[in-house]
């Protein structure tokens, strides 16, 4: 039976994510997490990670055993995801995160699975997360305003600003990237020569 409780970690959206791009095996999946490339530079999990993720996702209900291959050893277990399962991961990549934090980890991984989608979903995205980070460094600036100059209070709010800033500045830079390759996308075969030379 399903479990009902809500919220997964990023581990298992991660997990989620690739077997709603492509049914799979534990050993299969574990590949697209190794350590030193693609979803491993973020986020390295090793087999056995992959493999108690994967068994909490069928017991909540958004994976399922699409097929059991006996004819080799070890014998493999292909998951494909359920509707609820791709559902779940629609609903979480295309929410903004609320936590500064986050952006480091799980921005990344939702870009990693939209990049499939080409720019526009994670431009949406970009600038959902650009305006709450905007709101972000706002807020904390106007405490900073507030705090007494050379106190720890003050110290501690600057190093937050800081932090949101330099994100800030993350974001809105990739945003141009992306604005700048879409243009260049747009721009016919001819121009684009000129361009180039």
């Amino acid at each position: 039976m399903p479990s009902k409780k809500s919220g997964l970690s990023v581990a298992e959206y991660a997990i989620l994510g690739l077997v709603c791009r492509q049914p799979g095996h534990g050993y299969q999946i574990a590949q697209e997490i190794a350590p030193n490339a693609g979803l491993g530079l973020i986020l390295p999990l090793r087999l056995s990670n992959v493999y108690f993720l994967l068994g909490n996702l069928e017991h909540r209900g958004l994976i399922e055993v699409a097929d059991r291959q006996d004819d080799g050893y070890p014998p493999k277990t292909v998951f494909q995801v359920t509707a609820a399962g791709r559902r779940a991961f629609e609903s979480w990549i295309r929410q903004p995160l609320t936590r500064l934090r986050q952006v480091r980890l799980d921005f990344l991984l939702k870009v990693y699975f939209l990049r499939k989608h080409g720019g526009e979903r994670i431009a949406g995205l970009l600038d959902e997360q650009i305006e709450f980070c905007q709101r972000y460094v706002s807020e904390w600036q106007a405490l900073a305003q507030s705090a007494e100059p050379e106190s720890f209070d003050c110290l501690a709010i600057q190093s937050r600003v800081a932090g949101a800033q330099g994100t800030l500045d993350w974001l809105i830079e990739y945003r141009q990237k992306l604005s700048a390759e879409a243009g260049e996308c747009r721009r016919p075969p001819a121009a684009r020569r000129r361009r180039s030379r």
